[in-house]
């Protein structure tokens, strides 16, 4: 193996396997709360009650996630991302495998579900911070002209992560029910403790990356990113949080919200509606690296307006065709949406990331991501579950999916033209309307 092919290895070792470890944990828990948590830490509540508490436990995770954002984006920016990247990996491992050791509501009362809001704080910080800096891992070290590619190494770690988790709950949701919410659900928790140490062992023995050493050394580093963000770069900030928002929230209304709908709606037994998340995780990570190489040909830009203007269009088929009960016709519902969700997800990596200055890049890549989670996938499920129990239909989800995909068209529209074969290496781009 040549010397760039290793360094190029390593990086996309660095930049995917602990993205996917800290998605993994992420995951499982977006899984449990569709599946067991309502019944474990919320028995007193009806079922439309529990399962909006369930997923208002998911929601704090991602509305932590931008202060996570600031907070490791500051020290990504000042102190390094490799470094940061340790401390995100090592604080989601732990947060995680407390979660697996938490007592329930029946032996300690309202203390459980406050423990696990406590737990779920930690996760949504630890992952705030994650992202921005495995791609920055990636891209700042890529050759002229690759850092679609190489942003695209971190988009590989979500659905990685999510065919593991999917994987370990399709396994146990072979077990009885009194099994699964009196034990077996902490399995998929505590292995993460088995995880980290592979993540912590692949990343500290990554370099710096370049761009940020020269920033270093030129002492190029802002006193608070965040407030440079805030006040000179907020338009960015607006466009690469609106691009994103609409592969969130198809993503996890067709991963974690599903779930629920499918089970308790439609009637559908878990043993059917969990390999949904497979076909997911599967058709995503394809079409992640499609996505890399159509851009090749008509631009990241390009891809991404596409990717949204289809998600916009297949929100009521996909709708459709799950209330059908059918588990073939639900698997088709979620890889066709699955397939604009990868291509864009792969692209925007890079695309969002080369929309700031390097001095504040961490900061501000993390930020878009974060709050573009917290549109999609931290209200999105509470707001479906609200829609669902109203009007006792899903068309209503429908069509909220599909407003925020046109919003997402929009700001895909908005950011910069660059050329296919244009040389990437430019630190600062500026956005055009």
């Amino acid at each position: 193996m040549t010397t760039a092919a290793m360094s190029q290895s390593r990086i996309a070792a660095a930049s995917f396997v602990g993205t996917a470890i800290e998605w993994y944990d992420y995951f499982i828990y977006s899984t449990a709360s569709a599946l067991v948590f309502n019944a474990v830490f919320f028995p007193k509540s009806d079922q439309v009650v529990g399962n909006f508490l369930s997923f208002a436990t998911l929601a704090v995770g991602f509305i932590v996630r931008p202060v996570g954002a600031i907070l490791f984006g500051h020290f990504g920016d000042r102190r390094g991302r490799k470094s940061t990247l340790v401390v995100t990996l090592l604080a989601m491992g732990i947060a995680t495998f407390l979660i697996g050791l938490l007592p329930t509501y029946a032996t300690i009362g309202v203390a459980a579900p406050i423990l696990l809001v406590i737990l779920r704080l930690v996760q949504g910080l630890a992952v705030g911070g994650e992202w921005g800096g495995a791609v920055l891992i990636a891209t700042e070290n890529a050759p002229e002209g690759k850092k679609t590619l190489y942003g695209s190494f971190a988009q590989f770690g979500s659905p990685g992560g999510l065919l593991l988790a999917t994987l370990m709950f399709t396994v146990l949701s072979h077990a009885d029910t009194a099994s699964l919410q009196g034990w077996a659900w902490r399995i998929p928790f505590l292995i993460s403790a088995l995880l980290v140490p592979l993540g912590l062992f692949i990343r500290l023995r990554m370099a710096e990356t370049a761009e940020y050493k020269q920033a270093a050394e030129e002492h190029a580093r802002v006193r608070v990113p965040f407030l440079q963000v805030l006040s000179k770069q907020y338009r960015q900030v607006t466009v690469g949080t609106l691009a994103m928002a609409g592969g969130f929230l198809t993503f996890y209304l067709l991963t974690s919200f599903v779930l629920t709908y499918a089970t308790e709606t439609l009637g559908l037994p878990a043993s059917i509606a969990l390999p949904a998340n497979l076909v997911a995780a599967v058709t995503e990570g394809v079409f992640i690296y499609v996505g890399v190489l159509l851009a090749k040909r008509i631009t990241a830009r390009g891809v991404a307006i596409v990717s949204a203007f289809g998600l916009l269009v297949w929100s009521g088929p996909a709708f459709a065709l799950m209330h059908t009960r059918d588990a073939l016709l639900l698997y088709v519902a979620v890889g066709v949406a699955m397939v604009f969700c990868g291509t864009s997800y792969g692209v925007l990596a890079g695309e969002v990331a080369e929309l700031f200055s390097r001095e504040v890049r961490y900061t501000g890549t993390s930020l878009c991501y974060h709050l573009a989670g917290v549109i999609g996938g931290g209200f999105g499920p509470i707001i479906a579950t609200y829609l669902l129990s109203q009007t006792g239909s899903s068309w209503p989800v429908a069509v909220f999916t599909a407003a925020v995909s046109l919003l997402m068209a929009l700001a895909c529209f908005a950011l910069p033209r660059r050329e296919s074969t244009r040389s990437e290496a430019s630190a600062t781009a500026k956005v055009t309307a």
